[in-house]
């Protein structure tokens, strides 16, 4: 899965790298993005490509309430187009979650050990992402899901899955809602081992409290940090 990822590139760098236009979300760098918090995502209107902040945490439109987001999170890329939470969205919603890396824990007998994944260039990428808009109680919430895919043979080392990272010449097929979700399968597969790199990080960022460059220190230094 994934379930901790980090935005800390300067806004001016994702209206660049997703060819957006430019927006004004008091967007700030982000080191330790969890679940349920509000992030920049970029979806495709009749304008052109737009970054919103939506929710992490899909909520189908056909929710009864908005409970649900924190069970979907993440979207297997095996099955979003047969799951009822997902497949509708994969038809006409899709969008990029831009990212410079994410979190994902090594299990051992003893512990956890975090790990921080990312591209070895250090560049911005976009994650595979579907979105969502919920109505009810009164109020609209935009939500949005990773999809993930079976592990690349360096991220198998900690996790058997990983989010799916598109190649920026993919970006505009995986927005455009007149693509065929079918023929688009076949770009939810791993990422190249050999463009990637995983090393350990602070225990600080085992608490979604803690948000800040401390997070990303080398696993050694985590005395002065708390967690959870």
């Amino acid at each position: 899965m994934c379930g901790r990822y980090t935005l800390a590139k300067p806004f001016k760098s994702i209206v660049t790298h997703f060819k957006t236009k430019a927006s004004q979300l008091g967007f700030k760098e982000r080191f330790n993005i969890a679940p349920s918090q509000n992030v920049p995502v970029v979806i495709q209107d009749d304008v052109g490509r737009q970054v919103c902040a939506l929710r992490w945490g899909l909520i189908p439109h056909w929710a009864k309430d908005d409970s649900s987001g924190m069970k979907t999170i993440n979207a297997r890329a095996e099955t979003i187009s047969e799951k009822p939470s997902f497949r509708d969205s994969f038809r006409k919603k899709r969008c990029l979650v831009p990212a410079d890396g994410f979190i994902e824990w090594a299990r051992s007998a003893k512990e956890k050990t975090p790990k921080y994944i990312n591209l070895k260039s250090n560049e911005l990428f976009g994650m595979a992402g579907l979105w969502a808009e919920w109505n009810g109680n009164g109020q609209s919430i935009q939500t949005f899901s990773i999809i993930t895919t079976e592990a690349n043979d360096l991220i198998g080392k900690v996790h058997h899955r990983m989010p799916v990272i598109l190649n920026p010449e993919s970006y505009s097929r995986w927005l455009d809602p007149s693509e065929s979700s079918s023929q688009l399968k076949s770009l939810l597969a791993p990422f190249p081992s050999e463009k990637m790199s995983v090393r350990s990080i602070s225990k600080a960022v085992n608490s979604a409290k803690n948000d800040n460059p401390e997070c990303l220190n080398p696993l050694e230094q985590t005395d002065l940090f708390s967690f959870d």
